[in-house]
């Protein structure tokens, strides 16, 4: 009987963190997060149940820390006329990217809007975020229509995309990285490209060819067929640069939808780490 009672003693204490320890599902409290946030504007619901008390923010217009957040997008949530339409949703391990229609002020056209969050045990701990205002006679979050029976592929695009962005943000081969991973009937949603891979790479190179130009990527993430780049562009050394998020839609492990946003970086931040 001792060496059964030692025995079941042990094998208890090799399962208790097994038993004690409670799996973070990300992807349903990110799905939480945004029905609260963006579908049913309950801002202050959403950061209580969700978002950390130390939380980072990266928005160059607000402190750090829940409260700040809490009482500069709650009035314009709730603000009559205004409306926030999430577009895509990619969630890759800790972090979340948010893709949407933001229009705070009815009397403005919106913005197309890249809200990220890093997420720590359960909880939005950071946040970072790309507003670009939406000119006019343009539509930079159209989409495609896209087949039902799409199949999606994490893995096999995860594979290719970290090739494409080193190939493209690495080694600066732009030329490469686009014939070897994006269609050459690329549908892109930038009002200043043309269609088509062509029109993108002869954009692309002349951007990246400016002196001092570089291109420093922040996170990456891939979802099914959607994948994501954070990155500083700077056109020049002197230049504060600009924050830039680039959102790509795959097809049979080929980029076949392009969509992004850019924000400059402000000379001033209300917070020591604005941006990045």
């Amino acid at each position: 009987m001792k060496r059964v009672a030692g025995f079941m003693s042990v094998a208890l204490i090799a399962i208790a963190p097994v038993v004690m320890a409670k799996a973070v599902d990300n992807r349903a409290i990110v799905a939480d997060f945004v029905d609260r946030f963006y579908m049913k504007r309950d801002v202050a619901g959403a950061f209580a149940a969700h978002v950390g008390p130390d939380y980072i923010q990266h928005n160059p217009g607000l402190p750090d820390g829940t409260k700040a957040a809490v009482e500069a997008l709650g009035p314009m949530f709730a603000r009559p006329g205004s409306r926030f339409e999430v577009k895509h949703l990619l969630i890759d391990g800790d972090l979340a990217l948010v893709h949407l229609f933001g229009q705070g002020n009815p009397d403005t056209p919106g913005a197309a809007v890249a809200d990220l969050y890093r997420l720590k045990d359960g909880k939005v701990v950071e946040h970072w975020d790309v507003l670009q205002p939406i000119a006019a006679g343009t539509d930079p979050l159209a989409m495609a229509p896209v087949a039902v029976d799409d199949k999606e592929d994490t893995t096999g695009n995860r594979r290719a995309f970290t090739k494409f962005i080193d190939r493209l943000f690495g080694k600066g081969d732009v030329e490469g990285a686009y014939t070897q991973f994006v269609a050459p009937n690329l549908i892109q949603h930038n009002s200043r490209m043309g269609q088509g891979r062509d029109s993108a790479v002869s954009a692309i190179k002349g951007l990246r060819s400016a002196p001092g130009a570089s291109f420093t990527v922040q996170h990456i993430l891939v979802d099914g067929n959607f994948a994501a780049v954070h990155y500083r562009g700077k056109l020049s050394a002197d230049d504060r640069g600009a924050a830039v998020v680039e959102i790509f839609r795959f097809d049979k492990g080929m980029i076949v939808e392009h969509w992004d946003m850019f924000q400059p970086v402000p000379e001033n931040a209300r917070n020591a780490h604005p941006m990045f």
